[in-house]
């Protein structure tokens, strides 16, 4: 499948600039200022919206096991994805606490 998404503002290594991002079979084929909208399946319009690698957080509290009535591994992580993020680094707080080689 043939996806262009158009207009978005793509973040690189210059900062924010408005391109065309051309997709084939899940793959980015094309990054340009403008790229024509034919022959594609798609076209999305990302029209001032940012587009961004994902994003990482480094801080988080998924709480299993011990305390799942607060969070669970499930519920943090499938929050994280749908906020944009791409990976995700637990604190030890559980119970049984990690601080030791029985408990990892």
């Amino acid at each position: 499948m043939r996806i262009l998404l158009s207009g978005g503002k793509v973040y690189s290594e210059h900062g924010f600039r408005r391109l065309d991002i051309a997709v084939h079979d899940g793959h980015i084929v094309s990054l340009s200022p403008f790229i024509e909208k034919g022959g594609f399946d798609a076209v999305v319009d990302f029209n001032n919206l940012f587009i961004v690698p994902g994003f990482f957080d480094v801080h988080i509290h998924l709480r299993q096991p011990g305390f799942c009535y607060k969070e669970m591994v499930l519920t943090g992580t499938r929050a994280a994805a749908r906020g944009g993020y791409t990976g995700v680094c637990a604190m030890p707080n559980l119970y049984p606490a990690p601080d030791c080689i029985e408990t990892l």
